[in-house]
């Protein structure tokens, strides 16, 4: 198992250089734009983005495995502890759904190179969701770590 790990590694890795120097020494290709201008961009854009599209699915995709397989396995040794960690996930998607709830249905646009780009109002509460469960995962990190400074203080 250690061995398919390292060729992994290393695979993932020569790929990933091929990739990027293809994409940094490739060249540029012009492009008309929506407004009619001329806009340039790498060749191997479309490559670059399909390896990081591909390089996130696996890792998803082992994460998702790993932490189906690890549960079990916690369900076997110490089922408290496996619940513990449903919990907290579901703790987690719940903290998602309150935060697409909360977030407002609007509309968005904006001027870059003189091209005007439009969100819909369902990406933009998509990007509010994510954003506010982002603010609340921050403030209770905050908010835990002075908590038990403190407490370990006065514990002294």
């Amino acid at each position: 198992m250690k061995n398919i790990s390292k060729i992994a590694l290393w695979v993932g890795l020569v790929v990933s250089l091929v990739v990027l120097i293809l994409y940094f020494v490739g060249g540029e290709t012009t492009a008309l734009t929506s407004t009619g201008q001329e806009t340039t961009a790498p060749k191997n854009i479309d490559l670059m983005l399909y390896w990081i599209y591909i390089t996130v699915a696996i890792g998803v995709i082992l994460l998702i495995v790993f932490a189906i397989k690890t549960v079990m396995t916690m369900f076997q040794t110490d089922p408290k502890a496996a619940i513990q960690s449903i919990l907290t996930v579901a703790a987690f998607f719940v903290l998602m759904i309150v935060c697409y709830v909360i977030s407002p249905e609007k509309e968005f646009s904006r001027i870059v190179n003189g091209e005007v780009e439009t969100f819909s109002q369902s990406t933009m509460k998509m990007i509010d969701m994510w954003l506010y469960s982002i603010y609340f995962l921050l403030a209770a990190t905050v908010v835990l770590v002075v908590f038990f400074a403190v407490k370990r203080f006065i514990s002294k």
